[in-house]
C-alpha cells in the first residue's frame, strides 16, 4: 500500500497556461491548409470531383465526432456509476464532450448538400426512391424482393430533407446540452467546492444516459448507415457505439500522457488510472469484434438480399476485402495482444502507442464503413493514387480543427477537477 494522499492538487500548473494561445491558431492554420489541399485535389481528380472530397470529409468529422460521443459516455457513466478513480482524467473527457457543439459547425457543409436536394452524399436525398434512385448493384439485388415498395415507402417518411435536418440539429444540441451542463457544474464546483453540484450530476445522468443513448442509435443510423438508403441493421449503432467509447479512452489516455509530458496535471495521473484506461481499451476492443462479428454472422446467415449486399460490395469488391482483413487483424487481434498484460499495461510508451495504433484503426473503420458508397460499381484501387493524398490532407486538417476546439474550450481552465468530493479517491486509485 502507497502512502494516503490528501485531497489536494499538488502539480504546479493545472491548465493549459496559455498553451491555447499558441497551439490553437497553429491547428486553425493547418487544418485550413489541409482541408484547401484536399478540396483543390479532389476538384482537379478525374475521378469523383467534389463528391470524392464530401465523402472523405465525412469520414474524417464521423471519426472525431465519435470521439466526443464517446467522452461524453465516459462523463455521464461515471456520474451514474459514482466512480471516484477517474476523478482527475474526467475533466479531460468533458472538454472533449464539450467539442460535439463546435462539431455542428463542421457538419454544415454535410448538412447544406442535404437541405440543396443534392444526393451528392445520400442518395435517399431525392425527393423520393425510385429505381432510378438506385445504384446498379442495389438495383440487382432489389428486383426479385417482394416487400421492396413498402418498404421504400416507410423509409422515405424518416429519410427527407426536413426530418433529416431537424434531426441533425437536435442531435448536437443534445450533445452540446449535456456537456455543457456536466462541465459548467464541475468547473462551478472548482470554484464554490459545493458538494450538492456533484449530487445534481447524479440525479440528471440517468435520465441523459437514456437521452444519449436514443441520439446516438438515430444518428448512426442518419450519419453512416444511410449512405446505402436501402439497408438495415439494428446492431450498427450499437458497432458505432464500441467504436466511439475506445476511441474516447485513446484520446483520454493520449490527452493525459501529453499534459504530463509538458509538465501539466504531473501528480494527479497515476500509472494506475493509464492501467485502468488500458483494462478497458482492451474491454472495447474485445466488445468492438464482438459486435462486428455477430453482425456479419446474422446476415450471412440469414441470407435475406436486402441485407447481404452492403457486405457483398466490402467483400467481393477488389480491394474491400483487403481492407476488411486489415480491420480484423489491426482493429481487434493486434490492440487484443498489445493490452493483454498487466505488464503491457503499466508501460506507458507501449500504451501510447496502443493509443495511436487503435485510432489509427479506427480512422480505417470509418473509411471502410462510408467509402465503398461513394461509388459502389468500384473498388478500393481506384480511390488510391491522388485518393490516398485526399484523404490524409483532409484527415489531418479535420483533426487540426478538432485539436484547435480542444484548446479554444480549455483555455485556461483547471484540467481536472479542484474540490471535487471524491478527489481524495481518485489521488489515492491503486489497481490491485
Amino acid at each position: 500500500m502507497h502512502e494516503t494522499r490528501p485531497a489536494k492538487i499538488t502539480s504546479p500548473i493545472t491548465t493549459l497556461n496559455g498553451g491555447h494561445l499558441r497551439t490553437a491558431p497553429v491547428a486553425l492554420i493547418v487544418g485550413a491548409i489541409g482541408i484547401g489541399l484536399a478540396i483543390m485535389l479532389s476538384l482537379s481528380a478525374d475521378e469523383g470531383g467534389l463528391k470524392r472530397f464530401m465523402f472523405t470529409y465525412l469520414t474524417s468529422f464521423c471519426f472525431v465526432l465519435s470521439i466526443s460521443v464517446g467522452c461524453l459516455f465516459f462523463v455521464t457513466i461515471m456520474h451514474l456509476t459514482r466512480a471516484g478513480w477517474s476523478v482527475t482524467i474526467r475533466r479531460v473527457a468533458e472538454l472533449y464532450a464539450m467539442c460535439a457543439l463546435g462539431l455542428g459547425i463542421l457538419f454544415i457543409p454535410i448538412l447544406a448538400t442535404v437541405i440543396s436536394g443534392s444526393d451528392m452524399i445520400y442518395s435517399w436525398n431525392q425527393g423520393g426512391w425510385t429505381m432510378h434512385d438506385l445504384t446498379d448493384a442495389e438495383k440487382i439485388e432489389f428486383e426479385t424482393v417482394a416487400n421492396r415498395p413498402p418498404l421504400e415507402q416507410m423509409k422515405y417518411q424518416f429519410l427527407n430533407q426536413n426530418f433529416f435536418t431537424v434531426r441533425v440539429i437536435a442531435y448536437f444540441l443534445v450533445w452540446g446540452g449535456m456537456a455543457w451542463f456536466f462541465l459548467s457544474n464541475s468547473l462551478k464546483q472548482d470554484k464554490t467546492g459545493d458538494k450538492s453540484l456533484t449530487s445534481r450530476m447524479q440525479a440528471f445522468s440517468a435520465p441523459l444516459m437514456i437521452l444519449f443513448a436514443v441520439t446516438v442509435v438515430f444518428s448512426s443510423f442518419d450519419m453512416e448507415m444511410s449512405l446505402s438508403a436501402l439497408w438495415f441493421s439494428t446492431m450498427f449503432p450499437v458497432y458505432f457505439f464500441a467504436g466511439a467509447f475506445l476511441s474516447a479512452l485513446c484520446t483520454i489516455l493520449l490527452t493525459g500522457l501529453w499534459l504530463q509530458k509538458t509538465g501539466r496535471v504531473t501528480d494527479e495521473i497515476t500509472i494506475d488510472h493509464y492501467h485502468d484506461l488500458g483494462k478497458l481499451m482492451q474491454g472495447f476492443v474485445i466488445f468492438w469484434g464482438y459486435i462486428a462479428f455477430s453482425q456479419f454472422l446474422l446476415i450471412w446467415y440469414a441470407n435475406i438480399p436486402e441485407e447481404t449486399f452492403w457486405y457483398n460490395l466490402r467483400i467481393n469488391q477488389p480491394g474491400w476485402m483487403t481492407l476488411s482483413i486489415l480491420l480484423l487483424v489491426g482493429h481487434l487481434f493486434i490492440p487484443f495482444f498489445l493490452l493483454m498484460g498487466r505488464g503491457l499495461r503499466r508501460n506507458r510508451k507501449l500504451l501510447a502507442f496502443s493509443a495511436v495504433f487503435i485510432l489509427a484503426m479506427h480512422w480505417v473503420d470509418h473509411y471502410w464503413l462510408i467509402m465503398p458508397q461513394m461509388n459502389p460499381e468500384a473498388n478500393l484501387y481506384t480511390l488510391t493514387g491522388m485518393g490516398i493524398v485526399i484523404d490524409l490532407a483532409c484527415m489531418v486538417g479535420v483533426i487540426a480543427v478538432y485539436i484547435a476546439m480542444f484548446c479554444m474550450i480549455a483555455g485556461n481552465r483547471p484540467l481536472v477537477p479542484l474540490k471535487d468530493p471524491r478527489l481524495g479517491e481518485a489521488l489515492n486509485h491503486e489497481v490491485h
